[in-house]
């Protein structure tokens, strides 16, 4: 058991659709938290989103009061170990509110409250040892003056070699392969893995190995922010829709220039299975339980392009950027 000096926040948005892949979600989640003495530093934020503005709920398959029963159920296996500050939001159908209007609300809304803001991801679990981590390095950061940061776990191979610094000791020798078949490959990080064998790699580690760039390369999933970086402005731009991760890089590097530093402990895994076999159910006229996003849904496919202008609007300094309304109307207009 661990006794936290520190006070941090876990919150995670959870899609209607992933409602079967969040069961996993929260065993990762009982997995770390079991681990803390003192319960009160921790809390938990988890956002249940059952907005049908993208895609539609099948009703055939699943009611509503089984999506929020699941849903529930989850959370009061977190109460059950003792945490009591345990807090739920429940989006409604006819919201446009996404993962990246919450994790630009929990920013705001702790990072005041906190010293840790930490990001869940519905197909990803912390690593047992993530608090230990923390802990291990905020004690080094006081020490040399570092305020504002953030850490990230390892990861399998994921990607061209410019991921490489988040890449676990154990996978940097893989080659990674961009094809349809890397959820099926155990050293990629679309695939999944179990919590026992995560435990298992992570379990021979006597001290952890930190290394850090100055360049960011952000990947959502079990991202930790100390506070004093949301305080100074780091954060998601109100501009994105959809691209959270890369709207954070483009925005740590305005603000913080060459200030920007990313932690990462290289010998602690995290898993990131960005092609668990349950991301993507229930979702009316469509079979893509692996989210692929050339199978997701028209009204999707708008939403990624809407944002992903955005970006390019951001980076350059020009144009007028679009909201939901823009998008509510392109969807109206294409009925």
């Amino acid at each position: 058991m661990i006794t936290l000096k520190n006070k941090y926040v876990i919150g995670t948005h959870v899609m209607f659709f992933e409602i079967e892949m969040y069961k996993d979600f929260i065993d990762g989640l009982v997995n770390l938290l079991e681990t803390v003495e003192n319960k009160d530093n921790v809390t938990i934020d988890l956002c249940f989103n059952m907005s049908e503005e993208i895609e539609k709920i099948d009703y055939e398959k699943i009611s509503k009061e089984e999506l929020l029963s699941k849903f529930y159920a989850g959370v009061n296996r977190i109460i059950d170990l003792g945490y009591e500050n345990v807090h739920t939001g429940i989006v409604e159908k006819d919201e446009f509110y996404f993962h990246a209007d919450y994790r630009r609300d929990l920013n705001y809304n702790y990072c005041k409250k906190v010293d840790y803001v930490m990001w869940g991801e519905t197909d990803s679990f912390f690593p047992k040892e993530a608090f230990d981590v923390i802990e291990t390095l905020s004690s080094y950061t006081k020490e040399q003056n570092l305020h504002r940061y953030l850490l990230s776990f390892s990861d399998r191979k994921m990607w061209d070699s410019s991921w490489d610094p988040l890449v676990h000791v154990d996978y940097e020798s893989h080659v990674f392969v961009d094809d349809d078949k890397g959820h099926l490959n155990p050293n990629q990080a679309k695939s999944s893995m179990s919590i026992e064998k995560m435990n298992e790699i992570n379990g021979g580690v006597d001290d952890f190995d930190f290394t850090y760039i100055t360049k960011p390369k952000i990947s959502g999933a079990c991202l930790v922010f100390s506070s004093d970086l949301i305080k100074c402005g780091v954060n998601i731009p109100p501009c994105l829709l959809y691209n959270d991760d890369e709207g954070l890089s483009i925005m740590s590097e305005k603000i913080l220039g060459n200030a920007f530093i990313q932690f990462v402990c290289k010998n602690i895994l995290h898993v990131h299975a960005r092609r668990h076999p349950n991301k993507r159910l229930y979702v009316k006229d469509e079979d893509n339980s692996y989210s692929f996003i050339d199978k997701k849904n028209s009204n999707f496919q708008k939403l990624l392009d809407l944002s992903k202008q955005n970006i390019q609007k951001l980076i350059t300094g020009q144009g007028k950027f679009y909201e939901y309304h823009d998008l509510k109307n392109i969807l109206e207009t294409t009925k």
